[in-house]
C-alpha cells in the first residue's frame, strides 16, 4: 500500500498553536514519514525492514524564557500534554535576550517539487530487483571476488511548521538509493574493497550501471602499498570534497569563542580562498539531495553565498542566531527531527564548479595523491586552529595518470590551509546523501604519511 502524504501535519500544527495563551508565543513542528531498507547478498534477500515514525515538537516562549517538549505520537489527545510540558520546561530556564520566533519575511518558497509518487509507491519486489541488478553488474567482472552486500534505502516524509507569529509551511519529499560493497583479490591473498552507489528523488533517477562502474573503477587491481611520508599536491574525489565542505561550513557558521578561531572569527570580506572559489548553500536547487522549500522554522529557503570569489560573504542563520548577530534569518534553520530545537546549518552546500573535468585536473599533476576515502575529518578537526589528521586511502598520481593504490595513510593539514591552497575546482558535480555535493578538487600541498 502506498504511503500517503496527506497534509494532516498542518492541521495538527494549527491545533497546537490554537491553544496558545495571551502573551505566549508558540511554534509547532510536526513531522511524519516512512523508510525502508533491503539487504541483498548472492541474489538472496537477507533482510527487509520498514519503519513509520511521527511526532510533534513544541517551542514556547513566555516572558523571555524558552521551553521545549516533544511527543512521539500524533494522537490529538496528547497535543495538550506536550504543550503543557513545554510551558513547564520554560519555567526552569533563564531569561534570554535571543528568545524569538521568526515572522514571515516575504521571501517566496521555491517552486520545486521534491516528491515522487513512483518512489512512495515502489513495491518491495521492484526495490529488490534493482538491488539484484546492481549485484549482477559488479559480479560480472573477473576482478570481483564477491559482494559483501547490496543495500537499498528509501524514505518519504512530510512536515509542517505553524506558529503564533503567522508562519505556516508544509513540505514533503522522497529519496532513494542503492549501494554495493565489493570485495576483490588482486592475487596476493589480501582482500581489497570498494563501494559504489546511486541516489535520487525517484527510482527512475537511479543509475545502477554507473554505480557498478564506480565500484569497479575504485577496486584495486594490485596490492596496496604504503607511501613514504611526503608533502605533495592532493586531489579529493567528489565524495571526499563533500565531507570537506561540510567541515568548512561548520567552522564558518559556528559562533566564535576565541579571537583567533579559524574561519569563525573572520569578518565579511576577509579572503580565505583563491578568487576562483565560491561556496554556496542552495536548498532551492532540486538536484541537491538536501533540497527543501522551507527551513525548520517554516521560512522559505534561499540561495546563500558563503564564500564569494574566495572572500567570506555571509554566515548562515536561524532566527535565534540571526537575532543575536543583529541580522535576519537566512532561512537556514535545520533540526534533527521533531525531538530537537532548530539551529543554523547548511542543507545543500556546493562549490561553484570550474571548467576542467577530472581527467584535465589529473593531467596537470606530475606527482600527487588522489584521496578516494577519508575518515575522521569531522571528528578530528581542531575547532580552534582547524588542524586535522585523518585516515585516508586512494591512489598515487604520476605524470598525470593514476598509479598504485595506497591505504593506511594519514593526511594532515588545516582547513584554512587547504582552502587557501585550493588550486582548481572540477566540473564533475555529484550529489551524495547529506548536506553537501562534491566534485574533484586540487589542493596545492598537504602532508601524507604512513600510519
Amino acid at each position: 500500500m502506498t504511503w500517503q502524504a496527506d497534509g494532516a501535519v498542518v492541521r495538527i500544527g494549527r491545533e497546537v498553536v490554537s491553544r496558545a495563551r495571551p502573551g505566549e508565543r508558540v511554534e509547532a513542528f510536526v513531522a511524519r514519514g516512512v523508510d525502508s531498507q533491503i539487504v541483498v547478498r548472492e541474489q538472496t534477500v537477507e533482510s527487509v525492514t520498514r519503519s513509520d515514525s511521527g511526532g510533534v515538537g513544541v517551542r514556547v516562549i513566555a516572558e523571555g524564557r524558552v521551553g521545549f517538549a516533544y511527543s512521539g505520537s500524533l494522537d490529538p489527545a496528547g497535543l495538550g500534554r506536550v504543550l503543557a510540558d513545554a510551558r513547564d520546561n520554560a519555567l526552569f530556564t533563564d531569561v534570554r535576550g535571543d528568545a524569538v520566533l521568526p515572522r514571515p519575511d516575504g521571501v517566496p518558497a521555491a517552486d520545486i517539487d521534491l516528491w515522487s509518487e513512483d518512489c512512495a509507491a515502489l513495491s518491495t519486489e521492484a526495490k529488490t530487483a534493482l538491488s539484484r541488478e546492481l549485484e549482477r553488474a559488479v559480479t560480472a567482472s573477473a576482478k570481483v571476488r564477491g559482494v559483501k552486500s547490496v543495500r537499498w534505502g528509501d524514505a518519504a516524509a512530510e512536515s509542517a511548521v505553524v506558529s503564533t507569529e503567522g508562519v505556516e509551511s508544509y513540505s514533503r519529499r522522497t529519496s532513494c538509493f542503492v549501494s554495493t560493497y565489493v570485495l576483490g583479490d588482486p592475487g596476493t591473498g589480501v582482500t581489497t574493497t570498494s563501494t559504489g552507489y546511486t541516489v535520487g528523488r525517484s527510482p527512475t533517477e537511479l543509475d545502477v550501471a554507473a554505480a557498478a562502474r564506480e565500484a569497479l573503477a575504485a577496486l584495486p587491481e594490485a596490492a596496496h602499498r604504503r607511501p613514504r611520508s611526503q608533502r605533495l599536491p592532493v586531489l579529493f574525489d567528489p565524495s571526499v570534497t563533500a565531507v570537506f565542505l561540510a567541515v568548512v561550513s561548520g567552522m564558518l557558521n559556528n559562533p566564535a569563542t576565541h579571537p583567533d578561531q579559524a574561519l569563525a572569527a573572520a569578518e565579511p570580506g576577509h579572503r580565505v580562498a583563491p578568487e576562483h572559489v565560491t561556496l554556496v548553500d542552495d536548498p532551492t536547487d532540486p538536484s541537491a539531495y538536501g533540497a527543501a522549500r522551507h527551513d525548520s522554522e517554516g521560512l522559505a529557503t534561499r540561495r546563500n553565498v558563503l564564500l564569494d570569489r574566495g572572500c567570506l560573504a555571509q554566515r548562515l542563520h536561524d532566527s535565534t542566531s540571526g537575532h543575536r548577530a543583529g541580522v535576519p534569518s537566512t532561512g537556514s534553520a535545520v533540526r534533527a527531527g521533531y525531538k530537537s530545537l532548530p539551529r543554523a546549518g547548511a542543507r545543500a552546500l556546493s562549490l561553484v564548479p570550474g571548467d576542467l573535468d577530472r581527467a584535465a585536473l589529473l593531467s596537470g599533476v606530475a606527482h600527487g595523491f588522489l584521496v578516494q576515502a577519508i575518515s575522521g575529518l569531522q571528528a578530528g578537526t581542531d575547532p580552534l586552529s582547524g588542524r586535522f589528521s585523518a585516515a585516508v586511502s586512494g591512489r598515487m598520481v604520476r605524470d598525470g595518470e593514476l598509479a598504485e593504490h595506497v591505504h593506511h595513510c594519514t593526511l594532515a593539514s588545516s582547513i584554512p590551509e587547504a582552502l587557501g591552497g585550493l588550486l582548481a575546482v572540477g566540473s564533475d558535480v555529484r550529489s551524495f546523501p547529506g548536506n553537501a555535493r562534491g566534485m574533484t578538487v586540487l589542493i596545492a600541498d598537504m602532508s601524507l604519511g604512513a600510519r
